[in-house]
């Protein structure tokens, strides 16, 4: 009897963490996010030595309420860590740095930004300071239609 409720909540859990990809090729995030009606949300992390990043991470984008909004986007998650650069090619570092150059210009990490589905930025934020996740969402504007204040 344990048995059938163990796999079907272990079911639940694993389709909710598959709700939330991250991706790190923004001009596919864009095209995808076009293609699908969506906004892409870019986020600059440290994943190492960065205990904002870490906060934001645990507490912000492992939440429930992030797992729900983060269906209506297109995720990219770009670390520049160093065990992280040493993965990328050199073309993507080029890359990388001209998203920075566009998108975190001052290389603030933490750094989410919001863009349209043509890649122009809605929203951003500063530095991750302790917010719910719920305010972090009303922050960005993340939430579009849906209104979670209500709950």
């Amino acid at each position: 009897m344990k048995t059938p409720v163990l796999l079907f909540i272990t079911l639940a859990a694993s389709t909710m963490m598959q709700a939330q990809s991250w991706g790190s090729d923004v001009d596919r995030a864009i095209r995808d996010a076009s293609r699908q009606g969506k906004k892409v949300l870019l986020y600059f992390t440290l994943s190492e030595g960065c205990e904002n990043c870490t906060k934001l991470d645990t507490v912000v984008f492992d939440s429930p309420e992030f797992r729900e909004a983060a269906n209506d986007y297109v995720l990219v998650k770009m670390d520049f860590a160093q065990n992280a650069a040493d993965k990328v090619t050199d073309a993507q570092a080029d890359r990388n740095l001209l998203l920075v150059e566009r998108y975190n210009k001052d290389g603030f990490f933490p750094y989410v930004v919001v863009l349209g589905k043509d890649g122009k930025t809605l929203g951003k934020t500063g530095i991750y300071k302790d917010q719910s996740p719920r305010d972090f969402i009303q922050q960005l504007g993340v939430m579009g239609r849906r209104s979670y204040a209500a709950k």
